[in-house]
């Protein structure tokens, strides 16, 4: 796939994920029971396709084992995918960017 053609589509799954579910829902799934939501917020936009499970553990302060976890919950969740194709370690890409902290509606 072209690099133009992949940029367009990463525009159009942003487009997409801003109106449905949307940034608040999606910040609460990244944030929920977290002691440092911020960190997590950090790894969540980190991800942008070339970040591996050990990076995205070292931007949340947290163990691989954890990272690996949550990315797996994130990924069914629908707010992270994984871009490695078949071979090798997976990578995941952001949906979005979330704002560290969500301004009141």
């Amino acid at each position: 796939m072209s690099e133009t053609v992949e940029k367009q589509l990463d525009v159009l799954i942003s487009l997409m994920a801003r109106r449905d579910p949307g940034i608040a829902f999606m910040h609460r799934i990244v944030t929920r029971g977290k002691k440092d939501p911020a960190a997590y917020i950090r790894a969540y936009n980190a991800l942008d396709g070339s970040l591996s499970v050990t990076e995205a553990a070292k931007i949340a302060g947290v163990t691989i084992a954890t990272m690996s976890e949550i990315l797996q919950g994130w990924r069914m969740e629908g707010i992270i995918y994984d871009v490695s194709g078949t071979a090798g370690k997976p990578l995941y890409k952001r949906l979005v960017v979330l704002p560290i902290t969500l301004r009141e509606q």
